[in-house]
């Protein structure tokens, strides 16, 4: 089998959510030596052709156009033409982007939440205008197969589009690292700094909580080219440190008191099982994929009731669980197992088709 990737996901360079999920299933699904893969890239900056140097085999061809993406992206919505004809058999998409595949290629995308649709005064002007053009209705009803990251993604994809899909789950990635990254007893919060996190709750829960000599931290970046305008309340023993490399995250969940992550909206919760493979107990969001996850390892709270996250946090400080637990809930999940579920959708498909 012949199996096209998109790697556009990784043009921006940032280290969170999809572009993590492109890179490690990518990295993964190459090493299966029965298929041919070609890696597809787009840009006018010569230096993103960089990006292939993590994707070596000998299995591998690697396609980059140099073109300006603003003009790729203007001709992929707008007009029928340049088609993408890498000549192969099913074409890999693991972000929403537009692209014209000939009609012989089937097309098999992931959805890994459509938060976009659920909340859109969540995003930037910029960031709607996008998923505007990108018309996500048409683009999963379109496509050959749709593959979403946990059940509850599956029943959003049934009720906003109309679409049946297929769960395959993401997993933890950390690199190592070590060293101590914060000093003292704290609580973390890491995730991006936008509306959907829930952080102004998140901060009043911890006021009110008044934990005695325990910080919060709260770990990452805003982006407000992507995300709408976010203020956050002023309060002492919360500290924002921003942007956390790879290298650190390990060592901040190791040295947490616990995560606390009451998203009001996920698709999957990536940073539960990467606190839980650091043996990190975790806070989170009920009647959520998180739940759906870490089952009865999690303590959870109403994302909505600050006096119920407030009451979490003090469960999560004085917890003394069994870390050995989390650490083998959240070695269940690999992306050697998640690469092979989305290779064996991808032959399904193209047998399918014959």
């Amino acid at each position: 089998m012949k199996i096209g990737i998109d790697l556009r996901a990784l043009l921006s360079g940032k280290v969170s959510g999809v572009p993590i999920f492109t890179r490690e299933v990518v990295v993964e699904m190459i090493k299966s030596s029965e298929h041919e893969f070609v890696l597809f890239l787009v840009g006018w900056d010569k230096r993103y052709a960089k990006i292939f140097d993590q994707f070596d085999g000998p299995n591998v061809k690697k396609i980059f156009w140099r073109v300006p993406n603003r003009i790729f992206n203007f001709s992929q919505f707008f007009m029928p033409w340049p088609k993408v004809d890498l000549g192969v058999d099913v074409f890999f998409m693991p972000d929403m982007r537009p692209i014209n595949l000939p009609k012989k290629v089937k097309k098999v995308c992931m959805c890994h939440d459509l938060s976009y649709l659920r909340f859109p005064h969540f995003f930037s002007l910029k960031s709607r205008f996008w998923y505007l053009l990108n018309r996500p209705k048409k683009y999963f009803r379109e496509a050959s197969k749709v593959i979403s990251v946990s059940h509850f993604t599956v029943r959003e994809v049934k009720e906003l589009i109309g679409v049946e899909s297929s769960v395959v789950y993401e997993a933890p990635c950390l690199s190592g690292g070590s060293g101590e990254v914060v000093k003292g007893k704290y609580l973390l919060s890491l995730s991006t700094i936008e509306p959907r996190k829930n952080l102004k709750r998140v901060i009043e829960a911890f006021e009110k909580a008044d934990l005695d000599g325990v910080e919060l931290i709260v770990a990452g970046d805003f982006d407000n080219r992507v995300f709408a305008k976010l203020k956050l309340p002023e309060v002492n023993c919360v500290r924002f440190i921003g942007h956390v490399p790879e290298s650190d995250k390990e060592a901040l969940y190791k040295s947490a008191l616990g995560l606390v992550y009451v998203s009001l909206y996920e698709g999957f919760g990536l940073p539960v099982l990467e606190a839980f493979q650091c043996g990190c107990p975790v806070l989170t969001s009920k009647d959520s994929p998180m739940q759906e996850i870490a089952g009865d390892l999690a303590i959870y709270a109403d994302p909505l009731d600050i006096v119920a996250i407030s009451d979490g946090m003090k469960k999560l400080v004085s917890l003394n669980g069994d870390r050995q637990k989390l650490i083998a809930k959240a070695n269940e999940f690999s992306w050697e197992k998640t690469a092979k579920e989305i290779l064996l959708i991808l032959s399904e498909v193209v047998v399918d088709k014959n």
